[in-house]
């Protein structure tokens, strides 16, 4: 019998903890996955807690998709209370996305994605972040500039830097001064000009090239929202041929989970892969096509469009987009209100769902309570567990056409590149 070998390698430069394993059955590759080496139990952490505390806990998923985390929660909240928050909370709630995307995608895009098509595309192999941000001061200065945006808007609407305190079930608390809404609209104007800058240095290193075809996407089902504003919108599962619209409360005749299990099944997939995040926006909403847009895209290679390198690239035209919505969001007249937020007031329903479009892509919270207000049971579908099937099949594609002329040193290292790729947030993942 042939002796199974196991290797595994740390994932470097992805956020959170998390391990490539190699199979090798003599000198094949058996199988690769991308392995997440601790389950954190939120699932269960929620259990037994009241409802109201729920968003105050789940938003400690993630540092970086606190907002998201906090949103969503609040959302399936109010579905459980029959409440609806006032129009002023949806758009700061928006915001607050917004500047949270920001920071996801620029931080992913610069210090994770970057290096790699540098490397991928033999412009330069980057060894320490020295190097990485000498490449392009001007890039560089770019990127902290937004990062610098993202966590001014999560301090001035959200209460501080990090895991929100502002967003409650009902709408969000809101007192932040004309003279740090003007701050906020300034940056995002300069933060315009830098997201310009980093597209356009994309296009100018990156357009002309062909990505390798091992980083193709098979024919895939798209996940997500069938709405721009990322906040509202009904599920959509589109492929090549077939596209299903439903609401959240209809999910789970299309996919469903086991609390306090790593995984969501997926009942109508055809067999295809499955992926959500900004691949899947695009495919569902368009953005190409608008006016502003579609310049961008018209100076693509064709190729790109096919890869999940594309992703990348879809990130910093997100990043030109939202930043836009953002400066139409601050000219709401209903920002100068004073409003009063509705109390919860009584249970309307024993369970509620919330949803909506986190950076790296759908992202639903299902709680059931009882009449004690407390949580009998929580489910939360995250976009990186939705990916990692899609990302396994794909990576185990890529090592063993690698693994025919190359050591598995080097499959290592280049696997990990395609993994960087779908942007995992490990953090979320391991709830």
């Amino acid at each position: 019998m042939t002796k199974l070998q196991k290797i595994v390698e740390p994932c470097k430069r992805i956020d959170g903890n998390g391990n490539i394993k190699i199979l090798l059955k003599g000198d094949m590759i058996d199988h690769v996955e991308f392995e997440i080496p601790q389950i954190r139990g939120f699932e269960n952490i929620l259990v037994n807690k009241k409802v109201h505390d729920i968003p105050r806990i789940v938003s400690r998923i993630c540092g970086l998709c606190h907002a998201s985390q906090a949103i969503v929660s609040n959302k399936a909240i109010e579905d459980i209370y029959g409440i609806s928050p006032p129009s002023q909370s949806i758009i700061l709630r928006r915001i607050l996305l917004i500047g949270e995307l920001i920071k996801s995608h620029v931080m992913h895009y610069f210090f994770q994605a970057f290096p790699d098509l540098l490397k991928i595309f033999n412009f330069q192999e980057i060894s320490n972040p020295y190097e990485l941000m000498q490449f392009d001061p001007q890039l560089t200065s770019s990127v902290f500039d937004l990062i610098k945006l993202g966590s001014e808007i999560d301090k001035i609407f959200g209460g501080r830097y990090v895991h929100l305190i502002s967003c409650i079930s009902g709408g969000v608390i809101y007192k932040p001064s004309q003279i740090s809404i003007n701050l906020i609209r300034k940056l995002l104007q300069k933060g315009s000009n830098h997201a310009k800058y980093l597209i356009g240095n994309f296009i100018k290193l990156f357009s002309t090239k062909t990505p390798p075809s091992s980083f193709d996407l098979p024919k895939i089902n798209y996940l997500g929202l069938s709405n721009q504003d990322r906040y509202n919108g009904k599920i959509v599962i589109k492929n090549y041929k077939n596209k299903f619209n439903f609401s959240e409360k209809d999910y789970q005749p299309y996919f469903d989970k086991d609390v306090g299990v790593f995984g969501i099944s997926f009942h109508r997939n055809n067999n295809m892969g499955l992926i959500t995040g900004p691949i899947a926006r695009e495919k569902i909403n368009e953005i190409s096509v608008t006016e502003r847009l579609a310049p961008y895209f018209n100076k693509i290679n064709e190729k790109w469009k096919q890869s999940i390198l594309f992703q990348n690239f879809l990130e910093l035209i997100e990043l030109d987009h939202e930043i836009h919505q953002c400066l139409k969001l601050l000219n709401e007249d209903s920002l100068n209100e004073r409003i009063e937020l509705p109390d919860l007031g009584e249970i309307q329903k024993s369970e509620g769902i919330g949803i909506l479009e986190a950076p790296r892509g759908l992202l639903m919270h299902h709680y059931k309570i009882n009449q004690n207000e407390l949580v009998i049971q929580a489910k939360l579908f995250i976009a990186t567990e939705i990916n990692i099937p899609l990302m396994n099949f794909m990576t185990l594609q890529y090592a063993r056409d690698l693994h025919k002329n190359e050591a598995i040193d080097k499959v290592k290292k280049k696997i990990a590149q395609m993994i960087r790729a779908f942007d995992p947030c490990i953090s979320c993942a391991t709830h």
